[in-house]
């Protein structure tokens, strides 16, 4: 099997895990994994680990975007976003359901107890999840950039009135131009 990064080189045996058999490349340092292991290796896993925060000393993955071929069945991959802050974005061959892990993707999987939910990036509903995740990132970068320092006040200040038990009289006053008129 050749590496579908470099495409030239072969990948080699290695362990993602324990009792997790995958193939290597020495060049990008990516890695194989067909769906047939990651089952067996899953099966014997015990429960999903829960998901844990970011670390402050961040693992970096060589995120290649270039559109890969299957080292195993020579298919085009599908390209899905992981979400949940990772940053990456994991290949999957449509035919064989093997991944593609880029340098660094697993680990940093791991690290966030991510690892043991892989399967679940190439659904539907992760992948709704991801949408709405990026789109909440792009509206709170916008609000950011058009109220300045303003925005975290005014997060508190929506807070304190959607908990407040007279919300509604709370947003009739604020928005009224005169909500002192007779």
């Amino acid at each position: 099997m050749n590496c579908p990064v470099c495409t030239s080189l072969t990948l080699s045996r290695t362990d993602l895990d324990e009792n997790l058999p995958a193939y290597s490349c020495s060049g990008c340092g990516g890695a194989w994994l067909s769906s047939r292991e990651y089952w067996r290796w899953l099966d014997s896993h015990g429960p999903a680990l829960p998901e844990t925060p970011p670390q402050l000393t961040a693992i970096t993955a060589a995120d290649s975007p270039k559109v890969k071929i299957c080292p195993e069945c020579r298919r085009l991959m599908l390209r899905y976003n992981v979400g949940h802050g990772t940053g990456i974005a994991l290949d999957q061959c449509p035919a064989c359901n093997g991944i593609w892990f880029d340098r660094g993707e697993w680990d940093l999987l791991k690290s966030r107890n991510l690892h043991d939910e892989v399967h679940l990036v190439f659904t539907a509903p992760w992948q709704t999840a991801v949408r709405k995740e990026e789109s909440r990132a792009r509206l709170d970068a916008i609000y950011r950039q058009r109220f300045g320092s303003d925005y975290d006040e005014l997060i508190r200040i929506r807070g304190w009135v959607y908990n407040h038990p007279e919300r509604d009289h709370i947003i009739a006053f604020l928005t009224d131009p005169e909500p002192y008129r007779a």
